[in-house]
């Protein structure tokens, strides 16, 4: 298809050339994004005048394609409004975007300084981590081994990774299909974001499997997983005999010009978007190992590039056979039981099919990505060599803008596209049919167990909060026409059974139209069994944490029970207590469960979970007046100390040494200090916890007054 007229010549062949030199809520599962900072945060500490100045200053020096005319007009002034308003809000720090029509890139452009320090511009060649998105490398990877004859997606992964096993037998039937698909059953994501390269993920991931169980059988259904691709990633080091990031740079990087691809942007030095925080504050590079679940970095413009080789007439690295196999529908046993399309049942990318296009005869691919400090969104139309990719540093979601942007681009170029949802008006409620009376009772998701009720008078379906008998229902949903509604939201709620469990799935899920399993149906046990622990509002505290690891939040977690709801609790997910030390995943949810265990270590005990260990809040001694020496000890387990009473804290510490003092807040935690960014001295509140964290030996002062 040629590129209409205006268009630019070329597609950045005189740009300087990049270089990598070397390859390359795991936090609560995350490589999804975060919620929004807002312009009131933003204001409490920077001058929100001046920063906004200095963005709208820097604009016209990031532009990289730009186009001419009116070729383009609604896709520019799409992606200026919405990715200037993400930076204005406090949402975004920085923002590049890519547009590609009829396999050149036709408009290209940074939002933001890369560096407030500096004022230096996001260009072209500046690279944001692109967290999931990563996913579809590792995808292209393994397809061509398959290509090459070294493996078949049907294959049993066991076959090619003899290390991994499983105390669920049922590991030996995951096939490599299933790692891309997300219908492998594994528990979920075993990795850290960091500040440095201070992790082995592919040991570490083989030795938590060997005690994990699977969420469902493989195959049986999509729950998004990340520890499917890092086995992935393995599996292609393996066939290849190289670096996974040096498979890439030889058969995807380089093949196709994607000059400024590579490894997470803590191990680039080159010209890197920074993150800021609400309060202005410059964190480190941020460092992501699983190059195959999520640790890429990489340019808008090269996203485009790599999305073109999949596109008729596009540079295609992959056979005819294996483009059919990227873009094809992948379902797994639960989509046939859907009322509408699913999401995953895709080779790597979050959706084959975006719903919105469909009924133009356009095939739209998507795959997000999200770290705990940036967010990409990669879309694909593949019979135009279409494609639109944004990156953001900051809690923006990034997808929102990608399909404003792709409707932009059809409406430029005189196709049709999906107009935004109509007013409607709420659904009138009806009668619920009385099959449907005994769905009612307790669910459970990764968040933890709710309690759902019929209102026969009202017709509708209330979700309550565990232990709130007292309280309105979370959510409230009018059934009409076979479904319960969330007028607010938009989306639809409805019921499956299968072999003896029932679902409630959630439809028409924004921005991607598409149905997922939202709760399943758990029995109140019979026989309820006691942790030898107290679990109800329990503090944990993380005792195996790196200095290098990159939030807080993951460090300090509270476990919860409910009266109504004995023999279960909430830590990393809804489990079900089987003995006094072991609770199993009891839901499949929609994303990761994990295993818990406690193990004796001395007098004390220790809780396992995630392939992470704790210990209960009394392992913290008192912090006293004046000064305490803390002293990491010969098993380097991370050191903590309470405050009874608010304090005035100052810190000694180690040079490679941590200090993060946590307080929590409404619903969970808040960093009060880090010494990663923070300096100096800090006031803490009654009640709050200070983290130390360093190699044996080293030792840490905490004077408080």
């Amino acid at each position: 298809m040629a590129a209409p007229e205006g268009t630019p010549a070329d597609d950045r062949a005189t740009r300087p050339e990049g270089s990598c030199d070397n390859g390359e809520k795991r936090l609560h599962g995350r490589f999804d994004s975060r919620g929004v900072d807002t312009v009131r945060n933003l204001k409490r500490s920077v001058p929100f005048v001046s920063i906004l100045c200095l963005l709208l200053a820097s604009c016209a020096a990031h532009a990289a394609v730009v186009p001419s005319g009116d070729a383009y007009r609604n896709t520019v002034t799409a992606a200026r409004e919405a990715l200037w308003k993400t930076i204005v809000s406090g949402a975004g720090n920085a923002a590049t975007i890519a547009v590609m029509d009829g396999g050149r890139i036709v408009y290209s452009e940074g939002f933001g300084p890369a560096d407030r320090a500096t004022n230096r511009p996001v260009t072209a060649d500046t690279r944001f981590n692109i967290g999931s998105t990563s996913k579809m490398f590792v995808a292209v990877a393994t397809l061509l081994l398959a290509d090459d004859g070294k493996l078949s997606v049907d294959d049993p992964v066991a076959k090619h990774l003899p290390e991994f096993v499983m105390k669920d037998p049922r590991y030996r039937d995951i096939t490599v299909r299933m790692l891309f698909n997300h219908s492998s059953g594994l528990p979920g994501s075993t990795f850290e974001f960091g500040y440095a390269l201070d992790a082995k993920p592919h040991a570490t991931l083989l030795e938590r499997l060997k005690d994990a169980t699977l969420k469902h059988a493989p195959g049986a259904m999509g729950i998004y997983c990340n520890d499917g691709f890092t086995l992935a990633e393995m599996i292609v080091e393996r066939l290849s005999g190289k670096k996974f990031t040096d498979f890439l740079a030889e058969r995807v990087f380089g093949p196709l010009d994607m000059k400024n691809s590579g490894p997470s942007i803590g191990e680039w030095r080159g010209d890197v978007a920074a993150y800021y925080d609400a309060v202005g504050k410059k964190y480190p590079p941020e460092v992501v190992q699983v190059y195959g679940a999520g640790g890429l970095s990489s340019t808008a413009e090269d996203l485009c590039r790599f999305a073109d080789s999949f596109a008729p007439g596009g540079k295609h690295i992959l056979s005819d056979a294996s483009v059919t196999e990227i873009l094809k529908s992948q379902p797994t046993d639960f989509t046939p039981l859907l009322k509408g399309p699913a999401i995953l049942d895709a080779f790597g990318w979050d959706d084959a099919q975006l719903t919105g296009y469909k009924k133009f005869g356009f095939q739209v691919l998507s795959k997000s990505g999200g770290t705990m400090f940036f967010s990409t969104n990669l879309a694909l139309l593949p019979s135009k060599r279409m494609a639109v990719a944004v990156s953001i540093s900051g809690h923006a979601a990034a997808d929102a803008v990608t399909y404003a942007v792709m409707n932009a681009l059809l409406k430029d170029r005189g196709l049709p596209f999906p107009e935004a949802p109509s007013v409607h008006k709420p659904a009138e409620p009806q009668p619920i049919p009385p099959e449907l009376l005994a769905h009612a009772g307790f669910y459970a998701n990764r968040d933890g167990g709710a309690r759902t009720a019929f209102d026969t008078t009202k017709h509708t379906l209330n979700v309550h909060r565990l232990g709130a008998k007292d309280e309105p229902p979370v959510l409230t949903l009018v059934h009409n026409g076979g479904f319960f509604h969330d007028g607010a939201k938009g989306t639809r709620y409805y019921f499956v059974a299968k072999d003896g469990r029932t679902w409630l799935v959630i439809g028409d899920i924004p921005r991607f139209g598409a149905d997922s399993q939202e709760y399943l149906k758990i029995e109140p046990a019979t026989n309820p069994v006691t942790f030898a622990e107290d679990l109800n509002g329990t503090f944990w505290l993380r005792r195996d944490a790196s200095p290098f690891v990159q939030v807080s939040d993951g460090l300090l977690t509270r476990s919860t029970t409910s009266a109504e709801l004995p023999g279960y609790a909430t830590f990393f997910g809804i489990v079900r207590i089987e003995t006094p030390d072991f609770a199993r995943i009891a839901a499949t949810g929609s994303r990761d469960q994990t295993d818990i265990a406690l193990v004796k270590k001395g007098s004390d005990v220790r809780l396992k979970a995630a392939g992470f260990t704790f210990s209960p809040v009394r392992s913290a001694g008192a912090l006293a007046a004046g000064k305490t020496a803390v002293t990491i000890g010969a098993d380097g387990e991370n050191e903590w100390k309470r405050l009874d009473a608010g304090a005035i804290l100052s810190f000694e510490r180690p040079e490679k040494g941590r200090v993060v003092v946590l307080t929590w807040g409404e619903d969970d935690p808040k960093a009060l200090f880090d010494s990663i960014v923070d300096s100096g001295d800090v006031y803490a509140p009654g009640g709050s916890f200070v983290f130390c964290a360093g190699k044996p030996g080293d030792a840490f002062g905490i004077t408080a007054k």
